[in-house]
């Protein structure tokens, strides 16, 4: 799965977002490639994905070239561009052996992402990366992809860091004896949310990390500039 690059042309998943509205209706997702070297990262040069704001401007969006394996102290990243992705690739860390199921989640983003979708799939169908890889792009979509892998057991719980009383009680209390996946959204470092230190928020996010079995990074597209999300991810992840 993810091996070749594709559109999505019909009303589903993040591409039903404005659809009769919008002139562009068909989604780019990328396929998966593996990387040692950061400097690799790229955007794509085609517009991915056009939506309407809350003004009603119409923000045309390019976003990854690929999705990205990245070995990072000896632990995998996935980075890729929606946030739903990352439920295929708990599935794929699962398949490796990488975790198991019952996982702390710690979600470091801008948004809860907590929406139900009201359908879920069967722990049997959760075996078949097929099957995971349909739901995820055919099903979910960026607010909602949490509650199902919940549901299925791969998540046993979650901690939001979304504010600055987050970063700090995470602080004071960190997670202990966990199977810990870190979730994050690059948009928590979106200009709005400047008013949270900066080193603050890398703080959390490294220590996070390196308890973490496996990390998942989104550059969220539309919450972001992605020039600025990689900027942040390259400025985290450099070492």
């Amino acid at each position: 799965m993810y091996t070749k690059w594709f559109f999505i042309e019909k009303p589903v998943w993040n591409n039903a977002l404005s659809y009769d509205l919008r002139k562009l209706k068909k989604l780019y997702v990328p396929a998966l490639k593996k990387i040692d070297d950061l400097s690799k990262i790229s955007l794509w040069d085609e517009i991915a994905f056009s939506d309407f704001d809350f003004d009603g401007n119409l923000i045309e969006q390019v976003w990854l070239k690929n999705f990205y394996e990245i070995s990072w102290k000896n632990k995998t990243i996935y980075l890729f561009d929606n946030h739903n992705h990352a439920y295929y690739f708990w599935y794929l860390a699962r398949k490796n052996n990488i975790i198991w199921n019952n996982n702390l989640l710690i979600h470091i983003d801008e948004h809860s992402d907590l929406r139900d979708p009201w359908v879920y799939q069967t722990r049997e169908e959760t075996s078949d990366l097929q099957k995971v890889f349909d739901f995820t792009n055919f099903t979910l979509n960026v607010w909602n992809y949490i509650i199902p892998a919940q549901k299925e057991g791969i998540i046993k719980d979650y901690i939001q860091i979304r504010n600055e009383f987050n970063l700090n009680e995470y602080l004071q209390k960190p997670p202990l004896n966990e199977d810990i996946i870190c979730n994050l959204d690059l948009d928590f470092f979106e200009p709005n949310l400047d008013f949270i230190d900066y080193d603050l928020k890398k703080k959390v996010v490294l220590d996070t990390c390196e308890k973490a079995k496996v990390i998942t990074v989104c550059t969220s597209p539309f919450f972001i500039d992605q020039n600025l999300a990689l900027d942040v991810f390259f400025d985290i992840f450099k070492n």
